[in-house]
């Protein structure tokens, strides 16, 4: 079985479902969730056992152990030669398993939950050409070909999001990430020439090791870097990801939780030798990984809407594995990277769980006692929120407790980013016990028709909720995060680090549980950075207003002065020549 394979399985699905949605359309039928949705999870289980396959033949390999295969020969110019192959390696491998393995069970939990959708077939095929989309990001053993997954996830990610097309704001959810993401690729390209002319080859591994020049390698990594942003979701490029939410929720757990917005970890692991040889770049990351888990944890907790606050917490969680590549922890930021993958999944999916039972209900101050109707998606749940706390033995502890301890313990850590780390920490603990109490606890806020129509979801999605409960409870485990001798003066242990921790997420959630166990009033949606206004004010009606102005100012003032100056000197100077050349003067 070879790589190809694993890579070609989720483009058939996507090819066959286009084909069964188009034929659908033509007669008049509505496809069927159950042909649909096992035709697309069946390849990516295929993709999943292949990858297994060759993760397990790395194991057995010696030191840096990579498998690497050609498929043909993509671009032949004067000075320019690319490959389209694959390269699976330690880390590569770690996104492959992750893409497709939680990628299998988003796929069938969909079934359920997309069963009554009309477009179930399209919903499918989208589903798994994200998928090849991000098999080739991950795989690619070029800069180029990784360009070319990071542009078809981009492509993928708008169609899903605004796959609910008959509603116009999920339309422009589904703009406005594609935008935003368009911007922080500008700088992905640009790298890319940047690579190519001081390195003269697009190649990976040659790239990662090549021997920059200090101003070279600072604005190759900073552009990176902003690439980075726009996939991730970091400052300033952050603001798509809780409108992203608009998509069908289990779109929300493959794209926001276990696949693309983890893209940026990859890119700047994979570059990790170029990124971390400029101390700006690396200091750059690390505060602006800090800053956005800050910023995002502080907005979850003034959200009611139950995927926008698993949104804003999804931004935060980013921002810890940023700091982890910004203080040179790369392996500890892949590692959270690959427990947040289960984790997040599984809320996220607990809260489409949610919404099923409640027919589309997503105000969590509009729920409550939900813990004796949905049994199986309440202790789900109860793992997933443990696993985001931190708290042992969950996977969550031993990830994120790896990145607070190397923010102050490693070469590269600070003072402030450390703090930062804390403090949203504590609020992490505080917002996902909020949401926790209030949807669970409590005595119930629906109505009695809500009440009566209550019921869990089928086995169909119960059974993803089980694995991932499970996986966020021990894959923690099999994680070897990397330890960085921190400086001699440091005085901080590991264990110390982790105790601080760990009481930091119990006080959170201690706090939250003090003041909504039993709600006396109802909050409302606020921003309290208002950024996506700031955006508004400045690229929305700023750009508009520049342009009215350019158009008043320099259009009309000056360029049609000019032209129409022009064209008189043209008009007399031709009478003249006329009058010489007819003998009237």
């Amino acid at each position: 079985m070879s790589i190809l394979l694993l890579v070609l399985l989720p483009l058939f699905g996507f090819l066959i479902n286009s084909t069964y949605h188009l034929v659908s359309i033509k007669n008049a039928k509505t496809p069927s969730s159950f042909i649909s949705g096992w035709i697309a999870t069946l390849s990516m289980l295929g993709a999943f056992l292949i990858a297994v396959v060759h993760f397990l033949k790395l194991k057995a390999m010696g030191p840096s152990p990579v498998i690497e295969e050609f498929v043909f020969s993509w671009i032949r110019l004067d000075t320019l030669s690319v490959d389209y192959a694959f390269r699976f390696d330690s880390l590569s491998s770690v996104f492959t398993l992750v893409i497709t393995g939680v990628g299998s069970l988003i796929h069938l939990y969909s079934i359920g939950y997309m069963s009554d959708d009309q477009g179930v077939a399209k919903y499918f095929a989208y589903l798994n050409l994200f998928c090849f989309m991000m098999l080739n990001l991950v795989l690619g053993s070029t800069l180029l070909q990784t360009f070319l997954g990071w542009e078809g996830v981009g492509l993928a990610s708008y169609l899903l999001i605004g796959f609910w097309y008959q509603d116009f704001e999920k339309v422009l959810a589904g703009q406005k990430a594609f935008i935003m993401n368009r911007i922080g690729d500008l700088g992905f390209l640009i790298a890319m020439f940047i690579g190519f002319k001081f390195v003269g080859s697009l190649d990976l591994i040659t790239l990662s090791k090549a021997t920059l020049a200090p101003a070279v390698a600072t604005t190759f990594g900073l552009l990176i870097f902003l690439a980075c942003t726009g996939k991730s979701a970091q400052i300033p490029l952050f603001t798509w990801l809780p409108d992203a939410m608009a998509g069908p929720t289990p779109v929300s757990a493959l794209i926001h939780a276990a696949t693309m917005v983890t893209s940026g970890i990859y890119l700047l692991s994979r570059l990790s030798p170029v990124i971390s040889s400029s101390e700006t770049v690396m200091t750059v990351i690390a505060f602006t990984g800090a800053l956005t888990a800050l910023m995002a944890a502080v907005n979850a907790c003034f959200q009611t809407d139950i995927k926008k606050i698993l949104a804003y917490s999804t931004i935060s969680q980013l921002g810890f594995m940023f700091v982890a590549c910004g203080v040179g922890a790369f392996e500890g930021g892949v590692f959270h990277v690959m427990t947040h993958a289960f984790f997040k999944a599984l809320l996220f999916l607990g809260a489409g769980s949610v919404i099923h039972a409640l027919h589309g209900g997503q105000d969590i101050f509009k729920m409550g006692g939900l813990r004796k109707a949905l049994p199986v998606t309440f202790w789900t749940f109860t793992l997933g929120w443990a696993a985001i706390l931190g708290l042992p033995p969950f996977s969550g502890f031993f990830s994120k407790d790896e990145i607070i301890f190397q923010s102050i313990s490693s070469p590269h850590g600070n003072k402030l980013v450390f703090a930062a780390l804390l403090i949203s920490a504590l609020l992490t603990a505080f917002y996902m016990t909020r949401l926790y109490v209030l949807v669970f606890f409590g005595e119930t806020r629906l109505s009695k028709k809500e009440v009566s129509h209550l019921h869990e979801s089928p086995w169909i999605m119960g059974a993803p909720l089980a694995i991932l409960g499970v996986a966020s409870l021990v894959s923690g485990w099999f994680g070897a995060p990397v330890k960085i001798a921190g400086p001699e003066g440091a005085g901080v242990s590991e264990s110390l680090i982790m105790a601080i921790s760990v009481v930091v997420a119990v006080t959170g959630a201690s706090l939250a549980w003090v003041k909504y166990k039993k709600i006396t009033s109802v909050e409302g949606t606020s921003d309290p950075f208002q950024i996506d206004r700031l955006y508004g004010v400045v690229f929305g009606r700023g750009t508009i207003k520049v342009s009215q102005w350019a158009g008043k100012y320099i259009e009309e003032a000056i360029v049609q002065r000019v032209m129409q100056v022009a064209g008189a000197i043209v008009d007399l100077s031709g009478n003249m020549l006329r009058a010489v050349q007819i003998g009237s003067a």
